[in-house]
């Protein structure tokens, strides 16, 4: 039977925080985690384009208190079909939690609209104090209307209630001029803007959030089941991702290896899971990383020198070296779908060796 939110669970404060794709969102969890309160219970609820779940491995697999609780909901957006998949989600995470502060991340193909909308009415609506809402801007692609004029990087704009200009300390005099130009021509000028610099969010930006965010954004239409309904849909929901994440374990511990694919959004994703068996060549595997020309490429692996997390967006590359992970992962998101192609499990597959 699908658990109900308890009664005394209620007002959860809650911090939205979205943007495009590799603009560095999981980056400022990390650091919003790494500072929290060590008296508090936070949780997380990750929303993945691809069906790998890179995102919540990246956040799993850096060293944090057992007072944070991680919850994924991979494959696109989580707030579609009346927004059950979220539903279902958020009641296992905050049952299970009880966190004093919740964080979510969408993803950067997402829709923030709907999302506020499961949050702001409904069941949560007494659950969930929704406090703020970011979008994550990187001033360097303002240039590129392939994100200007992207219907998600748009929505994203326009839900959120502050701006934050990510990777400020890499940006020129011409990037900043740019910034202020857009924020200008796109009427955003009475949203606060604040520079981020190593992904660090002031955690006093965390409530500054207005009185009437959500009478101005979320007038948007959503269908809304009946309850008897809704919990029968939710209880479904749950029961069949259930069975497909044992369904997929039973896959990985019998082959070794998954390979998931997904579309949406005028993009395409492909990733692959490996069990522990297989062990990378360092400096093999991110050779090759390094030399794809996807617009994002990110990962958790297993290698001969330890475990890494690594992230590609564009011609920028990070590597980090994090504590043991279980399974070795990696996602490629690109608009072009024979690029993704030209990557096959075989030729992942000959840059391992099997774990002793």
């Amino acid at each position: 039977m699908f658990s109900q939110i308890s009664s005394i669970i209620s007002a959860i404060p809650t911090t939205l925080i979205t943007g495009f794709l590799g603009v560095g969102k999981t980056t400022a969890i990390l650091q919003l985690l790494a500072n929290k309160p060590k008296n508090e219970n936070w949780a997380v609820l990750v929303n993945e384009f691809g069906e790998i779940g890179i995102d919540s491995a990246l956040l799993a697999a850096n060293p944090s208190e057992k007072s944070v609780f991680i919850r994924e909901v991979p494959g696109g957006c989580m707030c579609c079909a009346s927004g059950l998949p979220m539903q279902v989600a958020l009641n296992q995470l905050i049952t299970k939690a009880k966190p004093d502060r919740l964080i979510i991340e969408p993803t950067g193909l997402g829709h923030p609209k709907e999302v506020v909308e499961v949050l702001t009415k409904g069941k949560f609506q007494q659950v969930i104090s929704l406090q703020s809402i970011f979008c994550l801007v990187d001033a360097r692609n303002l240039i590129d209307k392939r994100y200007t004029e992207h219907p998600s990087f748009i929505q994203q704009l326009n839900v959120a209630d502050t701006i934050l200009a990510a990777k400020a300390d890499t940006y020129s005099a011409q990037d900043e001029e740019n910034l202020s130009s857009f924020i200008s021509q796109n009427k955003l000028a009475d949203k606060p803007l604040h520079l981020m610099y190593q992904g660090k969010i002031d955690p006093a930006w965390l409530t500054k959030r207005p009185k009437d965010i959500i009478a101005s954004n979320t007038t948007i239409g959503v269908a809304t089941p009946s309850s008897q309904e809704s919990s029968h849909q939710i209880e479904v929901i749950a029961k069949k991702a259930s069975e497909q994440k044992q369904a997929l374990q039973t896959k990985l511990s019998n082959e070794g290896f998954i390979e998931r694919h997904n579309h949406g959004e005028g993009y395409f994703s492909k990733g692959w899971i490996f069990s522990d068996k297989y062990i990378f060549n360092y400096k093999q595997l991110f050779d090759l990383i390094t030399s794809l020309t996807v617009s994002r490429a990110k990962g958790v692996v297993l290698t001969e020198q330890g475990s890494y997390t690594f992230n590609k967006t564009g011609c920028e590359f990070s590597c980090n070296q994090v504590s043991k992970v279980k399974t070795s992962r990696v996602e490629l998101i690109d608009r072009d779908e024979k690029v993704l192609n030209n990557i096959t499990s075989i030729q992942l597959l000959m840059l391992t060796k099997d774990n002793p």
